[in-house]
């Protein structure tokens, strides 16, 4: 989970500034997650895979493009951190 917070600190970043704080604010919490004043992850509630997609069906459910843009970049950088990891993973383990 804690490898996941920090991709969920930017896309709400990202969110507050295309949809507004109190919309992100509100999608977050749908999602599972719990979030300091200031907008950064305090808590999450469930499995990190299922937060990600609450989170990315919320931000897209109006058909806004923009917000949809603004989170393509960053998890697919968190996606390929994570198969980096593996890899050096696995070939630690042989």
């Amino acid at each position: 989970m804690e490898s996941y917070l920090p991709l969920f600190d930017k896309i709400i970043e990202k969110q507050i500034e295309v949809l507004g704080r109190e919309t992100a604010f509100d999608y977050a919490t749908k999602a599972g997650l719990g979030l300091s004043l200031s907008g950064k992850v305090v808590t999450a509630a469930g499995n990190p895979h299922t937060i990600l997609m609450r989170l990315m069906k919320a931000f897209t459910a109006t058909d806004n493009l923009a917000a949809l843009e603004a989170c393509t970049p960053l998890i697919n950088d968190f996606l390929k951190q994570q198969a980096e990891k593996e890899k050096e993973l696995a070939e630690q383990s042989q």
